[in-house]
């Protein structure tokens, strides 16, 4: 049966003191971040893979027939793989923050967890309403950092520019 030691009372449950990880533990948990990490980026180089032959097509078939509702779904086809793009770039963002967390040691996130939002500060208590908002939105809308990012803005600006031009093309003629 066991001494009286090793048994737990009936109706509780045994609890374990946390125990800190090993150094294997903690390589396995920084290499599963960066898993993710990884296929973030590739799943970012994949996205502007496949908006470059429907911006192609969309914009070329818009030049030649002066179409403005081609233009118009072209423009949106980039919207719409740039909010994709700069959504994959915030959560790469938030998998780095979690993996630098993980490394240093500076906060206790769960062994294995996968979540990034361990990496940042819980919601005050005192916080109002506005700041519960703003944080929870923050957690699906990519902010101006990841909008004006060198891998977003630069190249879907570019071709929302070629997309506008074309458009007034079309209008014009």
């Amino acid at each position: 049966m066991g001494s009286a030691e090793s048994r737990v009372p009936e109706g509780e449950q045994q609890v374990s003191t946390p125990t800190q990880p090993s150094d294997e533990d903690r390589r396995k948990h920084l290499d599963f971040i960066q898993a993710v990490v990884t296929r973030m980026s590739a799943a970012s180089s994949s996205a502007k893979g496949w908006l470059l032959p429907v911006v192609t097509a969309t914009f070329g078939f818009a030049l030649v027939q002066h179409s403005r509702a081609v233009t118009l779904l072209g423009l949106a086809a980039v919207v719409l793989f740039m909010f994709l793009d700069a959504n994959y770039l915030r959560q790469e963002r938030a998998y780095r923050r979690l993996y630098d967390t993980v490394a240093r040691g500076t906060r206790a996130v769960p062994q294995f967890s996968l979540d990034p939002s361990e990496a940042d500060d819980p919601i005050p208590a005192s916080a109002g309403w506005r700041e519960r908002v703003k944080t929870v939105i923050g957690r699906w809308v990519p902010a101006w950092s990841v909008w004006s990012s060198w891998s977003i803005l630069p190249f879907y600006g570019a071709l929302l520019l070629i997309g506008v031009g074309i458009y007034i093309r079309a209008v014009i003629t």
